[in-house]
């Protein structure tokens, strides 16, 4: 059985889905200090999962780009839960980029964290989330105030909905994948 650990930095939407689906071996809600390099922190991160005995590292919610560090520690065993269809559209503002290019819905993904921003293969998909049609005018009338609120509240639908069961199916991957 494949231990997992889950990094957040202020919450971890899906995290109560994800535990009753797959038993964890820790949940770390970690924010470098400001005079920590991203690096340090990472290596501090990778020893604080390792010390749990730690197989597979999912980030939930997790708002920082991994680094070598990390990356080393496990390699091909951290999966990203992203608010888009990837690769299309990667990045932190990914839903909100969905909606302003007239996309009618939206779905998260789960992928392998690689050196590049959200540019792993994706092992998983969500659901289609459809958009309302009076956000696409909104958009066409510039109101962006209105587009922002409506991605905030797309994500957090995506993310509340599906990110747990979306860790869960690509945790099945990453599984039957070691045991092949």
């Amino acid at each position: 059985m494949l231990r997992v650990g889950v990094l957040t930095s202020k919450r971890a939407p899906g995290l109560d889905d994800l535990r009753r689906r797959v038993p964890l071996a820790c949940v770390l809600e970690r924010r470098p200090a400001r005079s920590q390099s991203r690096i340090a922190f990472d290596h501090d991160t990778a020893n604080l999962l390792i010390a749990e005995g730690v197989d597979v590292v999912v980030l939930l919610g997790y708002l920082y780009i991994v680094t070598e560090p990390l990356l080393s520690a496990f390699p091909n065993r951290i999966v990203n839960l992203h608010d888009s269809d990837l690769p299309k559209y990667p990045g932190l503002h990914a839903t909100r980029d969905a909606i302003v290019a007239g996309e009618r819905e939206t779905r998260s993904s789960a992928h392998i964290v690689t050196a590049r921003l959200d540019a792993g293969p994706v092992i998983a998909r969500s659901a289609a989330f459809p958009v309302a049609p009076f956000v696409h005018q909104a958009v066409e009338r510039g109101h962006a105030d209105i587009v922002r609120a409506y991605a905030y509240a797309q994500r957090e639908w995506m993310m509340r909905s599906a990110w747990g069961a979306l860790a869960a199916t690509a945790l099945d991957q990453i599984r039957e994948k070691a045991a092949a």
